[in-house]
């Protein structure tokens, strides 16, 4: 694996440790093991967690590209709902303004036409993600 880590003296052994690290679940995992649980819309449906990130909110990712009629439109915001909805604490939505391809050009990218319809949404930039996080009151959210 030829993966770098800025700043590691030797990244292939923090890569390995992280891919050490990673299991398998499946559905009964969802609810009995702690960590990152990384989902789609629909195995997530029914379930509930602290945090939901989803990444990707990228015009052409949601709603997906061929969903074009109002009906699949429709069902791509619905999905987008339930995935928020299952979060305890918060939902936190990324997007990208450029997104490597397979041909390995950069295409540049929009947010998801879906992020207007949220009547309430913070907002942080890059620069007070870290700040935000830093100041959280972790203690008083992991008693929600």
């Amino acid at each position: 694996m030829n993966s770098h880590i800025p700043g590691e003296q030797n990244p292939g052994h923090v890569i390995a440790s992280i891919q050490k690290r990673i299991k398998i679940g499946n559905e009964n995992t969802l609810l009995t093991s702690a960590g990152v649980h990384l989902l789609t819309g629909h195995v997530g449906k029914g379930q509930q967690f602290d945090w939901v990130w989803i990444v990707g909110a990228e015009q052409d990712t949601i709603p997906f590209f061929k969903a074009t009629s109002p009906e699949e439109k429709a069902e791509e915001a619905r999905v987008l709902s339930v995935m928020m909805s299952r979060a305890r604490h918060g939902v936190v939505v990324t997007y990208t303004d450029a997104v490597p391809t397979l041909n390995g050009n950069v295409r540049t990218t929009a947010p998801s036409e879906f992020l207007s319809r949220f009547q309430r949404l913070d907002t942080l930039d890059m620069d007070g993600i870290k700040e935000w996080f830093a100041e959280a009151d972790w203690n008083a959210l992991a008693k929600r």
